[in-house]
């Protein structure tokens, strides 16, 4: 059974974003979903040179509610794409700086090449998403962004494309919490 994500975009919406990875899935009898434990890898608040073609990162806190996606941005580096998340918490509506990011996971699937990012924590959305879309336009690694509305009070998603033979790395840095993916090429890839 292969798992299409744009079939598993409600589920994605509910909080099931885990389950989204054609390749960290696997088919079972009666039509259930397991995950294979190899392709769900927790993230560090490092960079570990630990890059996916094909499964889940997983990490932030679960702890941080009401959190707020200040702005999704892009810089290309020596041999990859950097892409960072902003992001900030609240305390009755009020800005505060968090130590971690909230919960989120990332799904990364080669074969529809594209990375699926669900941040929860009751994430309030306050970036231009205009800008953020024009300047991704201008990325020779990431031919595309798509920023989902929220169709939850408890989580958002949103969809980077890439390039055949891409692969990515997910960690997260503090002060402030910003949630990182690398996208580099594999060898014999064009950027």
């Amino acid at each position: 059974m292969k798992l299409n994500l744009r079939a598993w975009g409600w589920v994605l919406g509910l909080g099931w974003g885990w389950m989204a990875s054609a390749a960290a899935a696997a088919p079972v009898p009666g039509s259930q979903v397991a995950l294979n434990p190899d392709k769900v890898i927790p993230t560090d608040g490092r960079k570990t040179q630990h890059y996916l073609k094909d499964g889940i990162f997983v990490g932030g806190d679960h702890q941080v509610q009401e959190a707020v996606v200040r702005d999704i941005r892009r810089a290309p580096n020596a041999g990859f794409e950097r892409v960072v998340i902003d992001l900030e918490g609240t305390r009755d509506g009020l800005p505060m700086g968090v130590p971690r990011p909230p919960y989120y996971q990332v799904a990364v699937t080669s074969d529809e090449q594209r990375v699926v990012l669900t941040v929860f924590g009751k994430p309030k959305l306050s970036f231009d998403a205009q800008k953020v879309l024009a300047h991704f336009k201008k990325s020779a690694w990431i031919p595309s962004i798509e920023l989902l509305p929220r169709l939850n009070d408890d989580s958002w998603t949103f969809v980077i494309g890439l390039k055949p033979r891409q692969s990515v790395e997910v960690f997260e840095l503090s002060k402030p919490a910003r949630i990182i993916l690398d996208i580099r090429n594999e060898p014999g890839a064009s950027s």
